[in-house]
C-alpha cells in the first residue's frame, strides 16, 4: 500500500510557541500558530493509517513540557509527542484510522508557566488502500493573504498559501508546476478565514497549462469557511503546468484565504517547499521539503527524516528573479551531503529548471531538504518554489505512465528534455 510523506515546516524557525496556549498546525504547508482550528483542516478522500508523527524543535525556553498531537475531526487522535528540549521527537508507535471524508490536523497544547519554543517541522505519513490516492496541499496561518475586491491572483499547489508579504501572485509562472506523471486531480478545496467581499461571488479555481479547466468552487460574498467541488475532475499528463487561481467579485472589501488542497490520483506526489514572494537569497541556504521557502544556514533546522521508503526524481526549481553572477546550483541533500538531483541555474536566468535525468533512493531514517549553493559570485536569486517528486516503492503499479524518469510518454514541451533545462519567459 502507498505509503506519503507530509510535513509543514518553519524553516527559519520564527513562530514562537509560548505558555499557556492551544494552537493548531496544519498537515502540510507552512507551519504556523493557527487559533482557529476548521480553517487548517486538511480533507482526506480515501482510508488511510495515519502515522509517524515526528516534530523538530529548534529552540525551547519552556519551563514545562508542551503536548503536540493528531487531531481527527475536531477530536483528539491517537499520536502523541511531548517535547522536552532541542531536538527531535517522534511517535512511532501510534496511529490514526482514517476514512474519507475525516478532517485531520495537530494540536500543540502548552500548560502555564515560562519560555517559549521554535518548531521547524511536523511530519507524518498518510499509507492509503492501494489506491494511489493522496494530496497536494498549501497552507498558511498569522500571515494568511487578504485578497482585495475585483482581482485576479495565484498560488501555488504546494508550500505557502501567499508570501512573506501575505500577497498571492500577480504573475501566474511564478507559482506553476511542472507535473510528471498522469494524475487525476479532485475534490479542489480551499478554506476562507475571513470574508468582507461586498457582492457577487469569488471563484477558486484549478488551472492547468495558464487555462481553465474543470475543477472551481463559488465563494459567496461575505461566506467564510471550507469550499469544495465534489463533482468535477482533471486530468494531467507529464509536463503539464499546474496552479489555482482566485477571482474576487464585488466594488470593496476582501477575502483571506487559509488552506487549498487537491486530492489526486497518482504513483507520485510533488513535495513542494514553496512562496510567492520568498525573501532573495545572497548567500548559500537550506530549505525544508515540504515547507514555507525560507532559507536557513543550519540544514538540521530544514531537515526531516524518511518514514517510509521513496524514490525521489525530478528536482524542480521555479527561479522569478536572478541577478546572481556565477550561477546558482541547488540540489535535494540526503543525510547531509548533496545528492544526484541537481539543477544549475545559469547567470540572470529565471524561469523552470529541472532535472529530468536523475533519481535517489530515499531510505527509512535518511535525512532530505534542498540546498541552495549561491556560488562565488555576488547578487541575489529570487526562488519561487524548489520541489521533487516522491514515488513510494510500495504505489501501485499499472494505469500510469510510470514512474520515475520514463518520459517517452510525456507531452513534448519546449526547454524540458533535459537535466536543468530551462523554459523561457
Amino acid at each position: 500500500m502507498p505509503t506519503w510523506e507530509f510535513a509543514c515546516g518553519d524553516t527559519s524557525g520564527s513562530t514562537l510557541f509560548t505558555q499557556n496556549t492551544t494552537t493548531y498546525l496544519a498537515l502540510a504547508g507552512r507551519m504556523r500558530d493557527v487559533t482557529d482550528e476548521a480553517s487548517d483542516q486538511t480533507k482526506v478522500f480515501s482510508t488511510y493509517t495515519w502515522a509517524n508523527l515526528y516534530v523538530r524543535v529548534k529552540t525551547f525556553s519552556l519551563d514545562v513540557n508542551p503536548a503536540l498531537r493528531s487531531r481527527v475531526g475536531g477530536v483528539n487522535g491517537n499520536m502523541l509527542t511531548t517535547l522536552t528540549g532541542t531536538g527531535v521527537f517522534q511517535d512511532t508507535t501510534n496511529t490514526d484510522s482514517l476514512v474519507s471524508g475525516n478532517l485531520i490536523n495537530f494540536v500543540m497544547t502548552i500548560a502555564a508557566g515560562a519560555g517559549s519554543m521554535a518548531i521547524t517541522i511536523v511530519g507524518s505519513t498518510l499509507q492509503d488502500t492501494g489506491t494511489n490516492a493522496t494530496l497536494a496541499v498549501a497552507s498558511n496561518s498569522v500571515n494568511a493573504p487578504t485578497v482585495n475586491f475585483g482581482l485576479t491572483r495565484f498560488n501555488g499547489i504546494g508550500g505557502m498559501v501567499g508570501g512573506n508579504t501575505a500577497i498571492l501572485a500577480t504573475t501566474e509562472s511564478n507559482v506553476q508546476y511542472t507535473i510528471r506523471r498522469a494524475t487525476t486531480f479532485t475534490n479542489l478545496r480551499v478554506t476562507i478565514l475571513t470574508n468582507s467581499i461586498d457582492a457577487g461571488t469569488t471563484v477558486w479555481r484549478f488551472r492547468v497549462n495558464a487555462a481553465n479547466v474543470n475543477q472551481l468552487v463559488n465563494i459567496a460574498a461575505g461566506a467564510t469557511g471550507a469550499f469544495e467541488d465534489t463533482t468535477n475532475s482533471d486530468t494531467t499528463v507529464a509536463g503539464d503546468e499546474v496552479n489555482h487561481q482566485v477571482v474576487t467579485s464585488g466594488a470593496a472589501g476582501s477575502i483571506t484565504p487559509r488552506l487549498a488542497q487537491l486530492a489526486h490520483i497518482s504513483t507520485g506526489r510533488e513535495v513542494v517547499s514553496a512562496s510567492n514572494d520568498t525573501v532573495a537569497n545572497s548567500a548559500d541556504g537550506f530549505f525544508g521539503a515540504e515547507a514555507d521557502g525560507f532559507r536557513t544556514t543550519a540544514e538540521s533546522d530544514a531537515q526531516i527524516a524518511a518514514r517510509a521508503a521513496f524514490t525521489a526524481a525530478n528536482l524542480f526549481v521555479n527561479v522569478i528573479t536572478h541577478a546572481a553572477t556565477g550561477g546558482v546550483d541547488i540540489f535535494l541533500r540526503r543525510n547531509g551531503a548533496n545528492s544526484a538531483l541537481t539543477v544549475n541555474v545559469p547567470d540572470n536566468a529565471t524561469g523552470f529548471f529541472e532535472d529530468t535525468t536523475n533519481s535517489v533512493s530515499v531510505a527509512v531514517a535518511d535525512t532530505y531538504n534542498y540546498f541552495l549553493d549561491h556560488g562565488g559570485g555576488i547578487g541575489t536569486i529570487l526562488v519561487g518554489a524548489f520541489g521533487f517528486a516522491n514515488g513510494p516503492t510500495d504505489a501501485v503499479t499499472g494505469g500510469g505512465r510510470g514512474y520515475p524518469g520514463q518520459m517517452h510518454n510525456r507531452r513534448p514541451r519546449a526547454g524540458r528534455l533535459g537535466q536543468g533545462f530551462r523554459v523561457p519567459r
